[in-house]
C-alpha cells in the first residue's frame, strides 16, 4: 500500500485544515460593487424566461467577488436591467414527411446599466439576438422541454456576455477619487 494516496475524506480534511474555502463561499468584500438586478420586462408569450434570465445573472454575479448582489435598489450603487422584446421558434430541419425535426430558439434583448446616484444610463446594448438549436420533441411535453432547456442556455449565454461587459466596464471606470 502506498501511503501517498489519500482516501477523498482525508484529503477533504486536510484542505479545511489549512484554511482552503470554497470562493463562492467567502464573505462579501467591504469594496464589492453594489448591483442590483431586476426582473427584465418580458414583451413576450414566454412567462418563465424573465425569471431565468434574472436566475442566471445572479449566478454568474455571484461568482465574483468585485459584486454584491444588492436586492435594495436604493442601497445599489448600479442598477442592471433588460428587456425580452422577442422569442421565435422556426423549425430548421424537416423528415421526409415535411415535419419539423429540429427548432430554433431565438431570443431578441435588450439590457441597460444605470447609476443608481445619478440616474444617467451608462450602457445599452440593444436587440441582442441569441439563438439555440433543439430537437423537436416526439410530442408536446417533450418539445416544451426541449424548448425550456434552449432558452436556459440562451439565458446563460446573455448572463455571461453581461457580466463580462460589467468586468470590462466597471474595471475600465476610473476610481471616485480621481474624478
Amino acid at each position: 500500500m502506498k501511503f501517498w494516496r489519500l482516501p477523498p475524506i482525508l484529503g477533504f480534511l486536510l484542505l479545511m485544515a489549512c484554511g482552503y474555502q470554497h470562493p463562492a463561499a467567502r464573505p462579501v468584500e467591504s469594496g464589492a460593487i453594489a448591483i442590483n438586478v431586476t426582473t427584465w420586462e418580458n414583451m413576450t408569450n414566454e412567462i418563465f424566461l424573465e425569471g431565468v434570465l434574472l436566475q442566471k445573472t445572479a449566478d454568474w454575479l455571484q461568482q465574483s467577488r468585485l459584486y454584491h448582489m444588492e436586492p435594495d435598489p436604493s442601497r445599489a450603487e448600479y442598477l442592471l436591467s433588460g428587456t425580452i422584446e422577442a422569442v421565435n421558434f422556426p423549425a430548421t430541419a424537416f423528415n421526409s414527411s415535411d415535419r419539423a425535426t429540429t427548432l430554433k430558439a431565438w431570443a431578441k434583448v435588450t439590457y441597460r446599466l444605470r447609476e443608481q446616484a445619478t440616474g444617467k444610463t451608462l450602457w445599452e446594448i440593444k436587440d441582442t439576438v441569441r439563438e439555440k438549436n433543439f430537437l423537436a420533441g416526439v410530442d408536446a411535453v417533450h418539445n416544451r422541454s426541449n424548448k425550456e432547456e434552449a432558452l436556459a442556455v440562451i439565458a446563460d449565454e446573455l448572463a455571461e456576455q453581461i457580466y463580462l461587459k460589467l468586468l470590462i466596464f466597471l474595471s475600465e471606470k476610473p476610481p471616485e477619487s480621481a474624478k
